[in-house]
């Protein structure tokens, strides 16, 4: 559950760039890079930059996305903790936003499935940022009431879940069979797990906001004790949607380990959810 992914964040501009290492180029000559080179051999659509006095690389390129033109950086952050990882990344992309000014619309993680705007672009470059500037907790479709029967009790549970944690060397988090009326709650629980592993990663001890002690399951090996109906679960060959397929876990309730084991209480989460409606 631990294999960091790179953090992916982009300009979105105007219209799309028809030479990176243009722009890169211009990004140099204004001290806001300090070497380039072109990725692979074709600088044009994307080059390989270092910057802020540190050979940590990264990548910027042209890409777009829904029919967004962006120019994307891509870097493994995870080595330097969140906040620097983060910062370094938006000062790169603050570079690079002023060297063509006018034409800057926004700003997206793409990591964290997340739209953001040049303030915080601006305030993450100063270095004033926090867990959920990294990660970021949304809640999963809860279909609509059909009425009664077997998929009555489907419509009556929600799912919560993270994007952004994989490139902080974490898993991201999801939870199921959440009472709909639970579903805030649901997304603080997560915002407040997911920020006690963005600052101390995997060895960190794990509570929900009222102090419970929680540990890490791995989504697979939660799902086959889980009904099947119940939104956002997996199933072999289905696909789960884009953003969904890097490490993820479960929350269980941390319970005294019995013969080396722990227990599964996937149940005991809900219910402190529950409890705090």
């Amino acid at each position: 559950m631990s294999d960091a992914r790179p953090s992916r964040i982009a300009l979105v501009l105007d219209r799309p760039v028809e030479d990176v290492s243009a722009v890169v180029a211009s990004a140099r000559a204004a001290g806001g890079i300090d070497r380039a080179a072109p990725h692979h051999g074709d600088g044009s659509v994307a080059q390989d930059v270092h910057w802020g006095g540190r050979m940590q690389r990264a990548v910027v390129r042209a890409t777009e996305e829904d029919g967004a033109p962006l120019l994307r950086t891509d870097l493994a952050i995870a080595g330097d903790g969140f906040a620097e990882g983060l910062a370094r990344q938006a000062s790169l992309l603050a570079a690079l936003a002023r060297v063509i000014p006018g034409r800057v619309r926004g700003v997206r993680d793409l990591s964290a499935r997340v739209e953001r705007d040049e303030v915080w672009l601006t305030r993450a470059a100063a270095g004033v940022v926090d867990p959920a500037d990294a990660v970021v907790a949304s809640a999963g479709e809860v279909p609509a009431p059909d009425g009664g029967g077997a998929r009555a009790s489907r419509n009556t549970v929600g799912w919560a879940l993270t994007h952004g944690a994989a490139r902080l060397g974490v898993p991201d988090l999801e939870l199921y069979g959440v009472p709909v009326a639970a579903l805030d709650r649901a997304l603080a629980e997560l915002n407040h797990v997911a920020g006690l592993l963005a600052v101390g990663g995997l060895g960190a001890p794990l509570a929900l906001s009222d102090g419970t002690p929680v540990r890490l399951v791995p989504v697979l090996e939660a799902w086959s004790t889980l009904p099947a109906t119940w939104p956002g679960l997996g199933r072999a060959g289905v696909d789960r949607g884009p953003g969904l397929d890097g490490p993820r876990a479960t929350l269980s309730v941390l319970h005294r380990p019995r013969l080396g084991r722990h227990r599964l209480d996937l149940d005991g989460v809900r219910e402190r959810l529950r409890g705090r409606q």
